[in-house]
């Protein structure tokens, strides 16, 4: 059960739930946002959630510095970076690619937030960087740090249930305004946690919505076997007596562009459409993909005039990256 794990309250709970009638009514389906781009801390965004679990260890283990690891516009190395400051700590993120002359977007508020961040320009980075945080690890300890090590994108069984969590307070919601539940709702999968986390969620708390997880990577941890796998392991961790084989869960890839953090021309035509229609901004790397995934879904996996929830998961700082 999710309340007997420990966490550390640190975003604006519960999210508001933001209807886009006008974006609704355009494309035939009742639509609103889950806004956890509204979480509050460094910015907000949906590690938030995640990082709250993290943190109740790391402090269980009176660390000193947190390391994780990311892209270079990763929102999840912002956020971390965020929390270790709010909370006393200092941060360490290990970053694919190589430092610009000129640091803009996700880069220039970590540069604030004063992480040390460290470069590595290799095709390689996903299959070593746990090897390589663990190595950081033992160095700094080493030299008298307690260090504590979060995944990339705070995508574990642990962290997975914040989005359990999440779930149970969309249904929370729900039934304050006494509204029906969702027929869909529709998120990014990237390193998989806020996917899998919504998956085991629903399981339990609105059984009759399905998740469609938009695939933004080619990872091998976006993968479908991945994807099950955590799904099924966050389930475990909270108490959901359900589980999931790879071909049961709802998963499109036809929407990662270029690769991961390059822009699409779909994505890019899904940002200016939302900021015209609601006034909300989507980012290039996640929430403007996923978005292109929601529309390019309509009439086939999503039947006209369904319920739809799609959950803005953060990141606008990466538009200020933008070429």
């Amino acid at each position: 059960m999710t309340d007997q794990v420990d966490l550390v309250p640190l975003g604006f709970f519960p999210t508001p739930i933001d209807n886009w009638e006008n974006l609704g009514r355009e494309l035939g389906i009742s639509l609103s946002a889950k806004r956890d781009d509204l979480s509050g801390l460094g910015g907000g965004g949906n590690k938030i959630r995640k990082l709250q679990y993290f943190l109740a260890e790391a402090k269980a283990e009176k660390a000193t510095i947190l390391i994780t690891a990311g892209a270079a516009q990763s929102n999840h190395v912002r956020q971390t970076a965020a929390v270790a400051r709010k909370h006393g700590m200092r941060s360490l993120a290990l970053l694919r690619g190589q430092l610009p002359p000129n640091p803009s977007g996700n880069l220039l508020l970590d540069e604030l937030l004063g992480a040390e961040l460290e470069f590595h320009d290799r095709d390689d980075f996903n299959a070593i960087v746990v090897d390589l945080m663990l190595e950081r690890k033992a160095e700094l300890e080493a030299s008298g740090e307690r260090a504590y090590v979060i995944p990339i994108g705070g995508s574990s069984p642990l962290g997975a249930l914040g989005y359990v969590e999440c779930a149970k307070e969309l249904r929370e919601q729900f039934d304050a305004q006494r509204q029906r539940h969702p027929d869909y709702i529709v998120v990014a999968m990237g390193s998989g946690g806020t996917f899998a986390g919504l998956v085991a969620g629903c399981a339990r708390y609105l059984p009759n919505t399905q998740v469609l997880g938009i695939v933004i990577t080619t990872a091998s941890f976006a993968s479908r076997e991945c994807a099950a796998s955590l799904a099924n392991d966050t389930a475990r961790l909270a108490g959901v007596d359900r589980r999931w084989d790879a071909e049961d869960l709802l998963l499109n890839y036809d929407h990662i562009g270029p690769e991961y953090g390059i822009a699409s021309k779909e994505g890019n035509a899904a940002i200016r459409k939302v900021a015209e229609a609601e006034g909300v901004f989507l980012d290039p790397t996640y929430t403007g993909k996923v978005f292109a995934g929601l529309i390019a879904s309509l009439g086939a996996t999503i039947p006209a005039g369904s319920d739809v929830i799609f959950v803005h998961t953060g990141g606008s700082p990466a538009l200020f990256a933008r070429g």
